[in-house]
């Protein structure tokens, strides 16, 4: 998949009077179309959650794995949906409400360097260049909107990133300054996608993540239903342990920071009690 990809696989229209033959013709066209790709080394797919059999893919080989998402119906009333929050997600929405405004950004680059700024030093795990190409499409298209939560005196607390087709809109990225962030602020924004969603009849995606618990508490705080989406998986050996070599290097790049760094900052300590008493 493209990175930051939402999903990608077959999108299969069969016709028929009985049941039993639109499944047949369904499976019919998804194995060849698999057997299209059979000579790629690596394929990955993150289905749409629409899309629920997924015998092709077991029959060519695949490993199916669950990447459930919390969809939520915006076309209620607003004042229903904002009643289907958790009791404390609307606490914690209304008083960010009261220290952040909420303001629409129209430069990309603007939240380019602001998400790469939270980085710390970190790389992201997409292409940040590409995705805001994508981005800058979307919008051209009037399919995106880049949300800010400032506070009054111009600090930027966190941003989210919208995107949307003609059935959703997806929680695409966001971002926050953990050194000043306000608790709510991005549940502001979230809370603005729904109402976004809201605005235009639309159901609010908010892209998996679900296996993490501390995601899932918070997502699901948000009301919505789960629904459950496919990853689909197929790996040659050759792309294994290539993929497997490759990982290597920045996995033990990782412990290494992680190791060091701690070290480091115990011995400039030592250094610089040194200093003060005149040892060195």
């Amino acid at each position: 998949m493209p990175q930051a990809t939402h999903i990608l696989g077959p999108t299969v229209e069969a016709r028929s009077a009985k049941s039993g033959s639109t499944a047949r013709s369904a499976q019919f066209v998804v194995k060849q179309l698999l057997q299209q790709i059979d000579g790629h080394d690596h394929v990955q797919m993150v289905l749409d959650p629409g899309f629920s059999d997924v015998t092709p893919f077991l029959h060519a080989g695949y490993e199916i794995r669950l990447d459930p998402t919390v969809l939520l119906n915006c076309r209620s009333p607003i004042d229903q949906l904002w009643a289907g929050l958790r009791d404390k997600t609307r606490n914690v929405v209304r008083r960010a409400g009261e220290h952040l405004a909420v303001e629409d950004v129209d430069d990309v680059d603007r939240f380019a360097r602001f998400y790469r700024d939270n980085l710390d030093g970190d790389e992201p795990y997409f292409d940040l260049a590409a995705s805001c190409a994508a981005i800058r499409a979307a919008r051209d298209h009037g399919r995106a909107k880049i949300v800010a939560a400032t506070d009054r005196d111009g600090v930027t607390h966190a941003m989210v990133v919208f995107l949307w087709d003609d059935d959703q809109v997806y929680y695409f990225h966001s971002t926050r300054n953990s050194r000043v962030a306000h608790l709510g602020a991005v549940s502001l924004l979230l809370w603005h996608g729904i109402e976004l969603a809201h605005a235009r009849a639309l159901w609010f995606d908010f892209d998996g993540g679900l296996t993490k618990p501390g995601r899932y508490k918070f997502l699901i705080s948000f009301g919505g239903e789960i629904v459950n989406r496919y990853e689909a998986t197929r790996s040659t050996r050759t792309w294994q342990v290539h993929h497997f070599v490759r990982r290597v290097p920045r996995a033990l790049g990782r412990r290494l920071k992680r190791a060091v760094m701690p070290l480091a900052e115990k011995y400039a300590l030592l250094w610089l009690g040194m200093s003060c008493v005149g040892l060195v």
